[in-house]
């Protein structure tokens, strides 16, 4: 039974490592558009009402609320490495 459960954790590890991987290419291009434009990389106000809905989000679906803004901060410092360059 542990390896089932090993196995599905497993397969969504996987499947988070292809999202991330996906959102980084997506990075990539709003720091190449945002260059173009002149805007800054770092925009603090997008990232404080991103991480305040998915907190949101995440407390309606059982997560903890300081679990979903460490992870979505470590994502977000990672979109700013990317879009940097």
């Amino acid at each position: 039974m542990l390896n089932k459960y090993r196995a599905e954790i497993d397969k969504i590890d996987r499947k988070l490592v292809d999202l991330l991987s996906k959102r980084g290419k997506i990075s990539k291009k709003i720091g190449i558009f945002k260059k173009e434009k002149g805007l800054e990389i770092h925009n603090l106000d997008r990232e404080t009402e991103l991480i305040s809905n998915l907190e949101e989000i995440g407390v309606g679906k059982g997560l903890n609320k300081k679990y979903i803004k460490d992870v979505f901060q470590v994502i977000l410092r990672e979109s700013r490495r990317i879009q940097n360059g």
